[in-house]
């Protein structure tokens, strides 16, 4: 077992109470490849923002809904935080002591036991939340910012883990996995001919399924590595793959890997608690 943050492949055992949670997603295994989807803990950056237009996602439809490109799969947003009452008032003040960069609020619901890696034990220290500009609050505000699934131990935060998974079971046909997939959560999104806003929208989706570009994120300067082409930075892109080889660029806001930053939430002595804080598989 081990952590990388570019090449993630076999099986990871977590304890007792953590594999219980990740059990139960199981991926289509790709060769060992290159995947820059994410970093274990990049260094805290501030890039230039962007004017993109903000759509909001959609959430807890019936149905998928069907996507204009017949070679990519859509999925159904279902939050199920709302079941119970308790985890729903306990969950929007965590999202308010994100907002606030509350690090005093966070360490009290971390525990001794919490993970933070599929490696070496770490704590929250780690992470750093004494700074308001470490990465670990705005990927923490994106795990948090489509609901969660519920499971046997709690939730896991956010529900796209557990949508993929569904969608990828009834599609097993479908030439995705976990390892090179890019979720595009958001009603009509933009995808961009370049990583900016003044290009032209090539397509748009709705809760989709797509390749993550790594030939376009190889051919980056380091620059463009580091700051723009980054799933953890809200202002950023992230280089996508549609049918025919088309290729484009979505906001990162909207964009999710199937093995990114999850948060799982449990009840320790009758107080919810973060039982993990983890990316990778």
């Amino acid at each position: 077992m081990r952590t990388n943050a570019l090449i993630v492949s076999g099986v990871v055992v977590l304890t007792a109470a953590v594999s219980s949670a990740i059990a139960a997603v199981t991926y289509l295994r790709p060769q060992p490849q290159p995947t820059p989807l994410q970093i274990e803990q990049p260094a805290p950056s501030t890039p230039p923002a962007t004017s993109e237009k903000l759509n909001p996602p959609v959430a807890a439809s019936p149905s998928p809904v069907a996507s204009p490109d017949p070679d990519l799969l859509s999925i159904t947003l279902v939050d199920e935080s709302t079941r119970s009452q308790d985890f729903a008032k306990f969950l929007d003040r965590t999202r308010q002591a994100v907002r606030d960069r509350d690090a005093k609020y966070i360490r009290s619901i971390v525990t001794p036991e919490t993970k933070f890696s599929f490696g070496e034990h770490r704590s929250i220290d780690y992470l750093n939340p004494e700074n308001p500009n470490s990465s670990f609050w705005t990927s923490l505000e994106k795990a948090l910012s489509l609901g969660c699934s519920e499971a046997s131990y709690g939730y896991s935060c956010p529900t796209v883990f557990q949508q993929f998974d569904n969608a990828i079971k009834k599609n097993p046909s479908a030439n995705l996995d976990a390892f090179s997939a890019i979720v595009v959560v958001g009603k009509n999104v933009n995808v961009r001919s370049q990583p900016n806003t003044n290009s032209s929208a090539i397509a748009t989706l709705t809760n989709e399924i797509v390749k993550y570009d790594t030939t376009a994120f190889q051919n980056a300067s380091d620059t463009e590595k580091s700051t723009t082409l980054r799933l953890d930075n809200p202002n950023g892109w992230t280089p996508i793959v549609l049918s025919n080889n088309r290729r484009g660029f979505v906001s990162s806001r909207y964009a999710y890997s199937p093995i990114g930053y999850r948060v799982l939430f449990n009840k320790d002595s009758g107080e919810w608690k973060m039982q993990a804080f983890v990316t990778g598989d």
